[in-house]
């Protein structure tokens, strides 16, 4: 009998785009969001969930409309037991606007070159996101069938 070889568990970065769909119902991509991120596919691709202070910050900010609604995701988001809020280090922003300069061209947000930074620092090679911006980079996007936006 052939031993099964099991994956190691990775990193799953959460991009704000993903974070927003997942709790905003009106989002184009709220029912990709809710169908990919279930616990049943973190445990069978084996992914640890991370995201960072900054994208904290971005989900917060685009849910204050609705300040009572802002801080009870603010509070899910903190008291996730298996979500890691990775805080963005001094070396991550050095890296994160080498990234801006060398890419001027496409557009990035300083918080999407903060996740890349993050993301090469932590080995980090897929992203649960609605941005295109992370394919250009090289990232592994999913959920894969979604189409994201440009």
């Amino acid at each position: 009998m052939q031993q099964q070889q099991l994956r190691k568990k990775e990193f799953l970065f959460i991009d704000t785009s993903a974070w927003i769909a997942l709790y905003d119902n009106d989002d184009l991509h709220h029912r990709a969001a809710v169908n990919f991120f279930t616990p049943d596919n973190l445990r069978d691709y084996r992914l640890i969930p991370v995201t960072t202070n900054f994208v904290f910050a971005e989900v917060y900010a685009y849910f204050c409309r609705n300040n009572s609604a802002a801080i009870a995701i603010g509070k899910s988001l903190k008291a996730s037991k298996i979500l890691r809020i990775v805080r963005v280090e001094e070396a991550d922003e050095v890296k994160a606007w080498e990234i801006a300069q060398m890419h001027a061209d496409k557009g990035f947000s300083y918080t999407d070159c903060t996740s890349f930074a993050v993301m090469q620092r932590l080995n980090c090679r897929q992203a649960f996101t609605f941005d295109n911006h992370f394919r250009q980079m090289g990232f592994e996007v999913l959920p894969k069938s979604e189409k994201i936006d440009e």
